[in-house]
């Protein structure tokens, strides 16, 4: 479906695969920080997999960022949810290297990152 001239409304596929993969770290990241927080668990393994895996979300997330930027100016809801994305990607890797008293944002707002995560693909489709 396009508009007038070649602006087509539908978010070119690399944009969403980049957001796909970005929505699945941060699903796996959930994941991964629940098994190296369980009581049983030893959690250095665990721990090194979840710092890996914001490593390379984060850089997920900021490739789609730059294919936003480049593809995705006339969808402004878009463009503006994989910058607040990529931002709150950020906040959140800097406060789970901070340690200590962080995890009190730190969860809360990995629970935001999910619903990003989701309402971006979500959005991507209307319209």
């Amino acid at each position: 479906m396009a508009t007038t001239g070649t602006t087509s409304l539908k978010p070119p596929p690399v944009w969403s695969a980049l957001i796909g993969l970005t929505s699945l770290g941060v699903l796996l990241q959930a994941l991964w920080a629940g098994l190296f927080l369980r009581p049983d668990a030893d959690g250095s393994t665990w721990y090194s997999v979840h710092q890996h895996g914001a490593e390379a979300t984060v850089t997920l997330a900021a490739i789609a960022t730059v294919a936003a930027v480049v593809w995705l100016r006339h969808r402004r809801d878009l463009l503006i949810g994989t910058v607040m994305l990529l931002v709150l990607l950020v906040v959140e890797y800097v406060l789970g290297r901070a340690g200590g008293g962080s995890v009190v944002v730190h969860v809360p707002l990995a629970v935001l990152l999910m619903g990003l995560a989701v309402w971006l693909p979500m959005a991507a489709r209307r319209r």
